[in-house]
């Protein structure tokens, strides 16, 4: 009895206390860094397989004895398992803890680099392709949690940065893939070229291991206290927060708004997907045996886009809240740098390529972070993994069409129609994104909880005032 006497004493004294403005319900924790580094690093050891067979890819055509479209798989199956485990993985998110998620995306990622270490030999292909099935399935876990990590940790005006910094760490793993593999995959004889593949999955299964203590001993769920006024709704409205998982999927999939996002920054995403891993067979055909030009390129462009840009981008959007607007500027910019691409292929221009390029890429790249937040913000209040694994699923869906497609253009009706038809899409995309309706849900949250306090403190002290006359 005493003990319950004393818990209810505690309660009330808390209820003084935030009444009286000494207990605030929002906080942001200084842990949130920990986190978010540990986050940036399971994105960048994931990653690092993406392109790390395509960006040498006539090397491993040789070496393993397979046809280019084998060598393709290796990054296709990427989107491919998006599309297929988005769904069940997606719920699988919301239902179980972040800490869980991570768990899973490095037991898979880690299993699959093990497995590469019985993938030396020729003809051992199959265990390559099969390895990288169970990194792209860990890599659906990775890609549905951005924005679910920066508004669990982050308060209101610095979520995009914090979602900006996970994009950073996705493409920095690819821009580490272009670099490392080239680097590392030097010889022509056969037995050397065993020990570089050897040596290469040794060293990226020792990392994973250890990035995978990281997340077992440091990571952590979520805060004690929610860091902003809209994760408080969602953590005390009880309609809001157990909003179920299909629900909140059926009312995304019947926003409009969610659409229009998808089909132009998904779209303008899958086209920079297709680019990339294409980028090898289209290097090599203009700049005969400059196979490292393709993978310094990559790099290059990468790191321009998916770091820089989408560092930047994360901040203004932060600052401005102009997801629109960003929207159409980063699309229309992704179309004519595009021109300038074209432009140094066809009068093969090695010096071109090295400036517009990455050029592009700081334009197109960018188009992550803002679908990731736009889409939550229009969504809100439901579930960040709806939005975020729906558009995941799109682009993903996209990337393998529009891979094949533009592989297919560039073999058969001609390498200046292929540009250009790039060049169209992208200019299609950013029309469409113009026509996105503006309507911020998540941020109209903060602001009205922002405005609420101011008010109900004006009507305590009208009220003080009154009882004192």
């Amino acid at each position: 009895m005493a003990i319950k006497r004393g818990f209810l004493i505690i309660c009330i004294q808390f209820g003084v206390a935030m009444e009286k403005g000494v207990v605030d319900p929002v906080g942001v924790s200084a842990y949130r860094w920990v986190v978010l580094t540990i986050f940036v690093l399971v994105c960048i050891i994931n990653f690092m397989a993406d392109l790390e067979f395509s960006i040498i890819a006539s090397v491993v055509i040789k070496y393993y004895g397979v046809e280019e479209t084998s060598v393709d798989m290796t990054c296709s199956v990427f989107f491919i398992a998006y599309f297929v485990f988005f769904y069940p993985i997606s719920f699988m998110i919301e239902k179980y803890s972040l800490k869980f998620t991570m768990l899973s995306a490095m037991a898979l990622t880690l299993a699959g680099n093990l497995l590469k270490l019985l993938a030396t030999k020729p003809g051992t292909f199959w265990i390559i392709l099969l390895a990288q099935t169970l990194i792209a399935i860990g890599q659906v876990y990775v890609c549905g949690i951005p924005s679910k990590v920066a508004t669990t940790w982050f308060g209101s005006e610095e979520v995009s940065t914090a979602c900006a910094w996970g994009v950073f760490g996705i493409q920095l793993g690819s821009a580490l893939a272009c670099v490392i593999s080239p680097y590392m995959i030097t010889s022509k004889d056969p037995s050397e070229m065993e020990q570089q593949l050897f040596n290469k999955f040794l060293y990226q299964a020792i990392l994973t291991a250890l990035v995978c203590l990281l997340v077992l001993i440091f990571f952590r769920s979520k805060p004690a206290l929610p860091p902003s006024p809209s994760q408080l709704i969602l953590r005390t409205n009880h309609e809001s927060a157990n909003i179920s998982y299909f629900n909140g999927m059926k009312e995304v999939l019947k926003n409009v708004n969610f659409w229009l996002v998808v089909f132009s920054l998904g779209l303008a995403n899958a086209i920079w997907n297709a680019a990339v891993v294409l980028e090898n067979l289209m290097y090599t055909y203009y700049f005969p045996g400059h196979e490292s030009d393709a993978g310094n390129i990559g790099l290059l462009a990468i790191l321009a886009g998916g770091c820089g840009a989408s560092m930047l981008i994360g901040v203004i959007l932060d600052k401005t809240h102009r997801f629109k607007s960003v929207g159409v500027i980063i699309l229309a910019g992704s179309a004519l740098s595009y021109v300038g691409v074209m432009v140094s292929f066809m009068y093969k221009s090695r010096i071109g390529t090295y400036i517009t390029m990455p050029l592009y890429g700081f334009f197109v790249a960018p188009v992550l972070i803002v679908g990731f937040e736009y889409l939550v913000e229009i969504t809100y209040p439901m579930p960040e993994t709806c939005s975020s694994s729906a558009f995941n699923a799109a682009y993903n869906f996209l990337s393998v069409i529009t891979t094949y497609a533009l592989e297919e253009m560039w073999n058969t009706v001609g390498h200046l129609c292929t540009f250009i038809v790039i060049i169209v899409i992208l200019a299609i995309c950013a029309v469409v994104m113009a026509f996105v309706k503006t309507d911020l849900k998540r941020r109209g949250a903060n602001l009205q909880d922002s405005r609420t306090d101011k008010e109900v403190e004006a009507e305590r002290q009208s009220h003080r005032y009154s009882v004192t006359y």
